[in-house]
């Protein structure tokens, strides 16, 4: 497998290189003030709203969340629309890394501990070129995230409610 390999607080990830669409190096985002802590916020990627989301929110350690910080601009992995969803997501990171190959014989089974109130998005663990990296299940990502939205409403990215209660979801422009 083609995988993009990125850097989280100093540890090496990778997810499949064809669920990805593009990484973009600095984009604003825009807190949510009562959102989640998987969400960070929303941001505007050429006319489409990105619920950007916390990779530490998403796995086992309970006490990996980190303060959301970085001023508001982050690099960000952006993720093909899952299962024709209208909400697209992205995933916060402090650097993209290279393209790497993952050889299934490589890989081993991550071993999930029963940390109560803790979940994981990490399918396996791979070796290759003397590094070790956590694979991202991004499936995971996206059910959790459907599982923190109120899906009784109509929803844009975020959890913003767009039913008829006049409630408009905003766009943000960005510099490119």
């Amino acid at each position: 497998m083609k995988a993009l390999s990125f850097i989280v607080d100093g540890e090496f990830f990778a997810i499949d290189v064809s669920l990805v669409q593009t990484v973009v190096r600095k984009i604003p985002v825009t807190p949510i003030p009562t959102a989640p802590d998987e969400i960070i916020g929303i941001a505007n990627f050429k006319g489409r709203v990105i619920t950007v989301l916390c990779l530490h929110s998403f796995l086992e350690s309970v006490d990996a969340v980190p303060e959301k910080q970085h001023e508001g601009v982050y690099s960000t992995v952006i993720f093909k629309p899952l299962y024709g969803d209208e909400d697209q997501l992205g995933l916060a990171i402090d650097k993209a890394g290279d393209l790497i190959d993952i050889i299934e014989s490589d890989t081993k089974p991550y071993v999930h501990s029963s940390t109560p109130g803790g979940h994981s998005c990490i399918s396996s663990i791979a070796e290759t070129n003397g590094t070790l990296y956590r694979i991202v299940d991004i499936h995971q990502i996206s059910d959790k995230y459907k599982s923190t939205t109120d899906l009784s409403h109509k929803h844009t990215a975020a959890g913003i409610n767009t039913d008829n209660s006049g409630t408009r979801p905003v766009t943000y422009e960005t510099e490119e």
